[in-house]
């Protein structure tokens, strides 16, 4: 079966650039690790790297502007599709997006830091509102877990041949992320998952965070965030148990499982002690990540 136009552009740039893929930490839900690094490389990526070092840095911004605000009420600006929905049905609450970029946007900028000019971005996730959002920050493509195997699946039936790569490796020779890890921001899918990893006990209490997912319970959250005042952090996206429930995901499996299949990735990564060498906040010394 033929690509789209779009998918057929972005597997002729995987043969002709150079590319780092930016994967969405849902990943595990569809694709298993470490397979998913290699399959990337076989298309001709050069570097693979998750966004949960970017997570872990928005957090530390999140946290620094929660405790010298104690006053102000904000709502995490992750999900593009709330954005959207806040400017066009609660203009009244714009105000309140506090002014940090979103995981995909801020691994951008710093694997371009990083990197270097020569390099593009392609996001790979579970989000068609992530497509938009892609091409107002400037990465350079960005597909669905759907659309990348589509990818594969055209490969596999036209024998198109891998191309050749080199990978990095965890502390018992499994292939690996290229570099700038994070293990406890890997829930960031996860409905919950930004409230539950900044680290601001005592400055924010729990009673004062707003979770909420799924269409069915937006206009709640945001009438009760306009109404309560003690509230100070909305933690919200727009699909059902946030990311893991995306339109772009392939996997039909119950939510829960396809929870468990996060936890599982988040819990088996921290055995490698590799990973505590990586992820420095002094790597991302004065990298923009506002919005």
């Amino acid at each position: 079966m033929p690509l789209t136009p779009e998918l057929q552009s972005i597997v002729d740039a995987f043969q002709n650039e150079k590319i780092v893929a930016l994967l969405a930490p849902s990943f595990p839900v569809d694709f298993s690790y470490p397979e998913i690094i290699i399959n990337l490389k076989m298309l001709g990526i050069q570097k693979v790297v998750e966004l949960t070092y970017a997570a872990k840095l928005i957090d530390e911004e999140y946290e620094k502007i929660l405790k010298a605000n104690p006053d102000k009420q904000y709502i995490c600006p992750n999900c593009p599709t709330i954005v959207m929905m806040i400017n066009a049905k609660y203009p009244e609450l714009k105000e309140y997006i506090i002014n940090v970029a979103s995981p995909m946007v801020v691994m951008n900028r710093f694997v371009k830091k990083e990197y270097g000019p020569d390099y593009k971005t392609i996001f790979i996730g579970p989000c068609l509102a992530k497509k938009m959002e892609a091409k107002h920050y400037d990465i350079d493509y960005a597909i669905t877990f759907k659309e990348l195997q589509d990818i594969f699946d055209y490969n596999k039936e036209n024998n198109i041949a891998p191309k050749e790569f080199t990978y990095s490796v965890t502390e018992d020779g499994t292939p690996d992320f290229d570099k700038f890890y994070n293990d406890y921001t890997k829930v960031y899918p996860l409905a919950g998952g930004v409230a539950t990893t900044i680290h601001i006990k005592g400055v924010v209490q729990k009673e004062q965070v707003i979770i909420a997912d799924g269409p069915a319970n937006l206009d709640a959250a945001f009438q009760e965030f306009k109404n309560n005042k003690n509230i100070r952090f909305l933690d919200i996206l727009a699909c059902e148990w946030w990311c893991i429930g995306g339109p772009g995901m392939m996997s039909k499996a119950p939510l829960e499982e396809k929870k468990q299949r996060v936890l599982a990735y988040k819990q088996y990564c921290r055995k490698d002690k590799i990973w505590s060498k990586f992820g420095k906040f002094e790597y991302a010394e004065g990298l923009d990540i506002t919005r």
